[in-house]
């Protein structure tokens, strides 16, 4: 992966400026000074380039057709929202943080889609911290925890048309994509996870764990972004189809759904320290992402 740096991965500062792009659309509002004393600091903004490319948006979107969306760095404001205790409780810390930066407020953030939200995040981690982001990591190989700096300004969204070259594997009108499964032959319609779909996930894990029932989050996330079976949108029968279905099929679908998915790259190359194994490693979403040792 090439090295860019975060002006060039999420694109500059608007500096009051609208943008020169299809990523424009609509009005944003321009950045204010930072309270009313008479300072003139300005929080700074910057356009983050979003993996969805605004392709999964409906008509009448603010983001239908835009490649990139406007954020403000993030301030003390939003440092409070990330350590709020009720907040964090509730599990809307992150939530409350992407709707606080982001600049067009006509964008209900809860519904952008899982890889946006990814790549807000990454951006507004980067200005606000820096692009070194020093994670403990387990080593695949031997398991021994070690620290390891990750750069972050070598993050990118991946290529929307990677489902181009899979079988099996269609596009639909909807934006919904139609995975024919290899072992059964049914065809299962799946759509992209939004932020409101993650916290459902997160609610039916946390309602699990209250009534001390096993852990079932692979199943638990397939019966929130599968949407049909055999055309078939009924959840009962979509739960009971997922309950059976063969561990081949289980595993060609989460991978093929993780291919088609709009998402950014943060695979990076990682040595151990204590063995020399070398493997790549997603960043690692920890709490020191936005909260950094000194």
């Amino acid at each position: 992966m090439s090295s860019r740096n975060n002006q060039e991965r999420f694109g500059s500062g608007l500096e009051g400026k609208p943008l020169g792009s299809p990523a424009d659309a609509g009005s944003q509002t321009p950045p204010q000074p930072a309270g009313n004393s008479g300072l003139s600091f300005v929080v700074p903004t910057e356009v983050v380039e979003i993996p969805s490319k605004g392709i999964f948006y409906p008509e009448g979107h603010p983001l239908c057709g835009s490649e990139a969306i406007e954020i403000k760095h993030m301030t003390a404001k939003e440092e409070d929202i990330l350590t709020s205790k009720t907040l964090l409780k509730k599990g809307l810390a992150l939530d409350r943080m992407i709707q606080s930066i982001v600049v067009d407020k006509s964008i209900n953030t809860a519904n952008l889609l899982s890889g946006d939200r990814n790549a807000i995040m990454m951006a507004a981690r980067a200005s606000a911290y820096g692009e070194d982001y020093t994670a403990s990591i387990s080593c695949p190989s031997c398991g021994e925890q070690q620290s390891h700096e990750f750069n972050l300004s070598e993050i990118s969204c991946l290529p929307l048309d990677r489902h181009e070259s899979l079988e099996n594997v269609s596009k639909l009108p909807n934006n919904n994509f139609e995975i024919l499964l290899p072992r059964t032959g049914v065809k299962v319609e799946v759509k992209v996870m939004t932020g409101k779909d993650e916290k459902e996930l997160l609610k039916m894990v946390e309602k699990r764990k209250r009534e001390k029932l096993s852990e079932s989050m692979l199943t638990q996330q397939m019966s929130i972004y599968i949407v049909a079976v055999n055309g078939d949108t009924n959840k009962i029968t979509i739960n009971k189809f997922i309950q059976i279905m063969p561990a081949f099929d289980s595993r060609y679908m989460r991978t093929i759904y993780k291919t088609i998915t709009p998402d950014i790259d943060s695979t990076q190359e990682f040595t151990c320290e204590f063995c020399d194994h070398v493997a790549e490693l997603e960043v690692p979403f920890t709490t020191e992402f936005f909260w950094p040792k000194s």
